[in-house]
């Protein structure tokens, strides 16, 4: 039996590794984690709360237009990204000074459960997101049948 152990640890292990990195490999191309690092990308703290029917999130992310906000559900994740664009322009005798910057916010994380995307939610209120996704009702999985 202590084989079984071992690997039963080894098991919980790995369960515990992918739940702290995510799934990185379905995270899209454009951004890695290299990118994000470079330009000022943050990741926004969130808080994740699942009822009977719903799964609620609510991420904090201070000083953005909610019109910056792009969020992107599926049926099992959640991506947020927020990028902000930031010109500075100065003129002096000599010439003229323009500087870009950006960076924002993003995250990506699988969701507990199954969720219907096209009935999800969101509002921005005070630098707070929060969005509200309907599970997938659950489906019986089997019928009692009375003995006669």
């Amino acid at each position: 039996m202590f084989w079984m152990d071992v690997f039963d640890e080894m098991k919980r292990m790995q369960r515990e590794i992918n739940r702290m990195f995510g799934n990185l490999l379905s995270r899209p191309s454009f951004i890695t984690p290299m990118s994000l690092t470079g330009m000022g990308w943050r990741e926004p703290l969130i808080d994740l709360f699942e009822d009977e029917d719903s799964v609620t999130l609510r991420a904090e992310l201070p000083g953005v237009n909610k019109e910056d906000i792009k969020l992107n559900v599926t049926d099992d994740s959640l991506e947020i990204k927020v990028q902000r664009k930031k010109e500075t322009r100065t003129e002096t005798a000599t010439g003229q000074r323009m500087e870009r910057n950006y960076e924002g916010f993003y995250r990506y994380l699988q969701l507990p459960c199954k969720v219907i995307p096209e009935k999800a939610t969101a509002t921005y209120n005070n630098g707070i997101l929060e969005v509200k996704i309907p599970k997938v009702e659950k489906t019986k999985r089997g019928v009692e049948v009375k003995v006669q």
